[in-house]
């Protein structure tokens, strides 16, 4: 009976104690020893700002691949179901109708196989956050056609004006 007693007591003294150690609010995330640690797909002192968000825009898009070099503009767009999740759409070019999604960690995404239109996409970049209005991203991918033939392609996009 001691020794549960002990244990409860252990417990208790470890345990975050709301008033002095986790004075701060995390609306999408747990308090820590008053640090927020959020869940995937938010960031910020109080998990309030989703991480896809430094990635909405329209890019003007510079693909270097095997087989050519492509400049156009994609948009990305916050997925409205899952958190840590962007859409691009026209994406390497393809056409308005061709949309791919991307996992989100922080500054950098992943491309997950993917089949769209007779195509198979994969890949993975990183964003630079400049400013407010400006950023990078530098992206790496794979486009496999229906033949069998793939194009390995890396990118450099800046956020359109």
């Amino acid at each position: 009976m001691l020794l549960v007693f002990v244990a409860l007591s252990i417990i208790s003294v470890n345990s975050c104690n709301t008033k002095e150690e986790c004075s701060i609010t995390c609306i999408f995330g747990t308090c820590v020893n008053n640090v927020c640690n959020c869940n995937a797909g938010y960031e910020g002192d109080s998990c309030t700002e989703l991480t896809t968000q430094k990635y909405v825009a329209n890019w003007n898009a510079n693909d270097t691949c095997s087989a050519n070099i492509w400049n156009y503009v994609a948009t990305i767009a916050s997925s409205s179901v899952i958190a840590n999740q962007f859409i691009i759409t026209n994406f390497g070019r393809f056409g308005s109708s061709f949309s791919i999604y991307a996992n989100v960690s922080g500054t950098s995404f992943t491309i997950p196989t993917q089949n769209e239109m007779g195509l198979t996409i994969s890949g993975s970049g990183t964003i630079e956050v400049i400013d407010s209005d400006d950023a990078v991203l530098y992206i790496d991918y794979f486009a496999k056609d229906e033949f069998n033939q793939t194009d390995h392609c890396s990118g450099v996009w800046t956020k359109a004006h």
